[in-house]
């Protein structure tokens, strides 16, 4: 049973992990090397000159071949980025996200109510990926009601962290688990998520490739 690394940027080829590799504009380099990609706009790499020829790059390609998911991409209200924009931007991916028939892989920093907001209007069928999540268990499950997952790293490891506290507490059918070029593995992360959950590792790790399995068959949620 493989390992599943939800959200990497860098490409670590290991017979045993399944990685969902972020590629952003400029990072054409990095298709062909592994099975599986996300392609999306940050909230960081948002500006006004460029914005619409980044978008339009994210449409190209997400006709190349193994690209799974539209992000990451999101809402930030600590970056000097105007917000204004930055709701422009995400509304763009989102309305690709849905024409394309792809999960999206969201980027959410203080933005959580327009996020849930968001969600009410969208298509719910499609998932959407919470990666990095660190907030509290009110939000974990009105995102989870409305078919989102939570993606849990490095943060599993700070004992004071919102990650940590209310990880053991959300079910099992709607966590993943990433890397995000945070200094570990995702052995390691796996290892401590078990341990926070009591949980075996190979039963983790069986419960989470059901997880991959169920948010990217398309099948599931397709239109017609």
């Amino acid at each position: 049973m493989s390992y599943i690394d939800i959200h990497t940027h860098t490409i670590h080829p290991l017979a045993d992990v399944i990685q969902l590799v972020n590629v952003f504009p400029g990072e054409d380099h990095k298709f062909g090397q592994t099975g599986y990609y996300s392609v999306g706009l940050h909230p960081w790499q948002v500006e006004a000159e460029t914005w619409e020829t980044k978008v339009e790059w994210v449409r190209s390609a997400c006709g190349k071949p193994h690209v799974r998911a539209i992000g990451e991409t999101g809402l930030d209200k600590v970056i000097a980025v105007p917000y204004a924009l930055q709701q422009t931007v995400f509304e763009k991916q989102l309305a690709l996200a849905e024409s394309e028939r792809k999960p999206m892989v969201i980027h959410c920093v203080r933005a959580f109510s327009e996020m849930l907001a968001y969600r009410k209007k969208s298509d719910q069928r499609l998932p959407w990926i919470f990666h990095w999540f660190n907030a509290d268990i009110q939000i974990a499950s009105e995102l989870m009601r409305k078919n989102c997952y939570l993606s849990f790293g490095h943060m599993l490891f700070n004992q004071t962290s919102r990650a940590c506290r209310v990880f053991d507490k959300l079910p099992v059918d709607r966590l993943f688990l990433e890397t995000d070029d945070a200094g570990y593995t995702i052995v390691q992360i796996y290892e401590r998520a078990s341990l926070i959950r009591k949980m075996p590792q190979a039963d983790l790790k069986s419960q989470i490739m059901d997880n991959f399995v169920h948010c990217f068959q398309p099948d599931r949620w397709k239109t017609g």
